[in-house]
């Protein structure tokens, strides 16, 4: 079977899309906007962009309105701050983020929602997810909007400024990927543990 992106719908292909490439890292996103109001969101178009400089890259899809769309409130924070923290999510966490994912009003606080502490940033104005074991202080480095005027999407590159982790996670140095326990999105409504792994040596050429 092959498909075309031009012979499905949006939905269609977003479903491939979101089945075929899995496990994806989320990005737990907080910001404020330029009032000072606080907004956590998760995103699972997601991933490390550059070591040199240490830049990351997020996607925030388009909020869905009865008349169209809108940018998201963590775009439109990002847009007017130019600050954003990007906190992991760990399976402990899972339930919290998933609060965070609701479509809600600018003037809700999703730590709220979610009951979630926050922890105060170093470099950037955003706080942090207190119980996240890693957080991301970024600067943004650039939005990359896709489509046609208003953008139908937009790809978020922050460089990295700071970073906490905690020490509950490291092992001789180095993150211990089992005391993390992160977890990733698949499809739909499915999300997957990382604490069943397995190495291979890379080939000596």
């Amino acid at each position: 079977m092959n498909v075309r992106p031009d012979q499905l719908s949006h939905r269609d292909f977003y479903r491939i899309l979101i089945g075929a490439v899995a496990p994806r890292p989320i990005a737990w996103v907080s910001t404020l906007s330029k009032d000072g109001r606080h907004n956590l969101a998760p995103f699972s178009f997601f991933n490390v962009v550059s070591a040199k400089p240490p830049l990351l890259g997020f996607s925030p899809a388009l909020r869905q309105l009865e008349n169209g769309h809108a940018p998201k409130d963590t775009l439109s924070n990002i847009r007017e701050t130019g600050e954003f923290v990007v906190n992991v999510v760990t399976f402990e966490l899972a339930k919290a983020m998933n609060l965070t994912s609701g479509d809600y009003d600018p003037s809700v606080n999703e730590f709220d929602v979610a009951k979630l502490a926050t922890r105060p940033s170093q470099l950037v104005r955003p706080p942090q997810v207190a119980a996240s074991p890693i957080s991301f202080e970024c600067r943004l480095h650039k939005v990359l909007d896709f489509g046609d005027a208003p953008p139908s999407g937009s790809l978020v590159i922050g460089e990295i400024v700071s970073v906490h982790m905690d020490e509950n996670v490291l092992g001789e140095g180095r993150l211990d990927p089992q005391a993390l326990d992160l977890i990733g999105r698949m499809g739909g409504i499915e999300y997957t543990r990382t604490t069943q792994r397995f190495e291979l040596q890379r080939p000596k050429v």
